[in-house]
């Protein structure tokens, strides 16, 4: 019987699978190998892919909250743990399909397993999940040792059935949140890319290296994630103070050795106008994909009036008709870009324009090769912007 593995996706179900499934051609891993247990669980059913490959797949991630094994024999499992000479630190949780009863099962769980524990002469320390909560969250797991001083034991369920794991990782949301958040410069005008969506985006490439550009880098967040992953990083904007703040946080990162030997260079260019010899310049560049979040107008609190989307869009649409105009005259067959499209919310409802109204025949949209007959967005409660992700590879 396949050793069986599981992910555990964070809120965006759809977009996690494409990153998922795009991670394993990267590492030229069968993508047939990736289930759908729940909405928020894959599997991954092999006798081929080790365990360590697929802690390096995990750990390039960023839509997904878990990874583990699922456990064949519970007992087993439990007996392992009570061969410890150390005190064993131990949590509980329920991923899927949440009951009301859930907090006193674990607790109650948790007391029997210390119980069993205490009798074969094992001191323990269970770590109960926050209140309201069936599932510990990261920061629990790592500042409890748990990992490394006991075991995850995660109860996966639905609405038929339920199985058993034990994590192996938890994703870094304190790096994450730093790169957000401690950074040297962040211009809130310019709109904020979540870093885990940026991580996301460079992964959708199925890329592992060569030159990431991003045409419209901001403040560095999609360049930064992309150095951490290895790629080297060319950036690029209309905006003078854009190309300062990326430099310096790229710098910052590279200060506190969040990434290593990366090669970078950021330079000021409008897309819609660009110089013959910048043109001339990327011609020469290697540049393997374009990676990408256009300027789509100042942060929204309020739902748009119709009139306003559409000058917004066609802002938007102008940017990505020159960028295309610069991509023809040298993009490669196989070259691949990553791009958002912004709908937004109107009084009459949503607004966006298709993906084919930049890109012609010659790019093809990969994103049903990805996540067959599924969008991939980034779209959170009551937003204003929706977020589209497409990936577009050159023929």
């Amino acid at each position: 019987m396949p050793k069986q593995y599981y992910f555990e996706s964070g809120n965006f179900q759809d977009l996690s699978f494409a990153e998922l499934v795009s991670v394993f051609n990267t590492f030229g891993l069968n993508k047939d190998t990736i289930h759908r247990y729940s909405n928020n669980i894959l599997l991954v059913k092999s006798n081929d892919i080790s365990e360590e490959v697929l802690k390096k797949v995990f750990n390039r991630l960023g839509g997904f909250i878990r990874f583990g094994y699922i456990i064949e024999d519970l007992d087993t499992f439990l007996n392992d743990f009570s061969k410890k000479e150390d005190k064993v630190i131990f949590g509980l949780s329920i991923l899927g399909n949440p009951e009301s009863t859930d907090s006193r099962f674990l607790r109650k769980l948790g007391k029997q397993i210390k119980v069993g524990l205490k009798e074969v002469g094992r001191p323990s320390r269970f770590v109960n999940p926050l209140s309201r909560s069936s599932a510990l969250n990261s920061a629990q797991i790592v500042g409890n040792s748990i990992l490394e001083k006991g075991f995850e034991l995660c109860i996966i369920r639905t609405e038929n059935e339920e199985i058993y794991g034990s994590t192996i990782s938890v994703q870094d949301v304190d790096g994450f949140a730093k790169r957000d958040m401690d950074k040297p410069h962040t211009d809130l005008e310019m709109g904020t890319l979540p870093p885990k969506l940026a991580r996301i985006m460079v992964n959708l490439t199925g890329r592992k290296d060569g030159i990431v550009w991003d045409p419209f880098c901001g403040s560095g967040t999609i360049l930064m994630e992309a150095g951490i992953l290895g790629f080297d990083l060319l950036g690029s904007d209309i905006d003078e103070k854009a190309i300062e703040y990326t430099e310096k946080n790229i710098e910052w990162l590279s200060g506190i050795g969040e990434i290593g030997d990366v090669k970078y260079k950021v330079f000021q260019m409008d897309v819609t106008n660009p110089p013959a010899r910048i043109v001339s310049d990327l011609k020469k560049t290697e540049v393997k994909c374009v990676v990408c979040e256009p300027y789509m107008g100042p942060p929204q609190r309020r739902v748009l009036f119709p009139n306003r989307a559409d000058v917004y869009l066609e802002r938007v649409k102008a940017l990505y008709l020159g960028l295309i105009d610069i991509l023809n005259r040298f993009a490669h067959e196989g070259f691949v870009v990553v791009v958002i499209i912004p709908s937004y919310k109107t009084h009459t409802g949503w607004k966006t324009f298709s993906i084919r109204d930049i890109f012609d025949k010659k790019w093809d949209v990969v994103n049903g090769e990805l996540c067959k007959g599924r969008d991939l967005m980034w779209k959170r409660k009551n937003s204003i912007i929706t977020r589209n992700i497409f990936v577009l590879r050159r023929r």
